[in-house]
């Protein structure tokens, strides 16, 4: 899939949004700045490294994410219709949402996905990018926490297991 730029800012603008709407201060001012500091990163990262995959191209990782936003709210909407005990709050399952695949980015100093260089692998593997191996290993989620961590993004406990059990 390829997104037009139009539709990578409209992703991006949505991305901001979600924060906006469901996120109360002082933790809004803190995520608003963290993800602008890393705007250009971030919002032409891939969600994945192989086509195979979800989202492995350009502007996949916003748009995944905004997904996932909009699922979870769906879904826990359907969940509480259905008489299901809702014990998180609304902005606890959007926190989690937006952040459960941060530690995609890399560790803030080096990209988690660089373009493939390798044709082979592009061409049997079906890989678009390669994870970037000079960063120490993480799981996924434990660098996203690792990430709010280190920027003072403060989280639930239930924000926490939402982002640490995601996969």
């Amino acid at each position: 899939m390829n997104l037009t730029a139009e539709q990578i800012q409209d992703n991006w603008n949505e991305f901001l949004k979600n924060i906006d709407l469901y996120i109360s201060s002082p933790r809004k001012e803190k995520l608003l700045e963290f993800y602008k500091k890393y705007e250009d990163r971030i919002i032409l990262m891939p969600a994945a490294h192989k086509k195979e995959y979800h989202n492995a191209f350009p502007g996949g990782y916003v748009e995944h994410v905004n997904r996932v936003v909009e699922l979870a709210l769906r879904t826990m909407k359907f969940w509480a219709v259905s008489g299901a005990t809702i014990d998180f709050t609304e902005e606890e399952l959007v926190f989690a949402a937006l952040n459960h695949d941060l530690g995609k980015i890399g560790d803030g100093e080096q990209d988690g996905y660089l373009p493939q260089t390798d044709n082979w692998r592009r061409d049997k593997l079906k890989e678009e990018y390669s994870i970037n191996t000079s960063l120490d290993f993480m799981l996924i989620q434990d660098r996203s926490l690792y990430l709010l961590q280190k920027y003072g993004i403060s989280m639930s406990q239930k924000e926490y297991l939402g982002i640490r059990l995601h996969d």
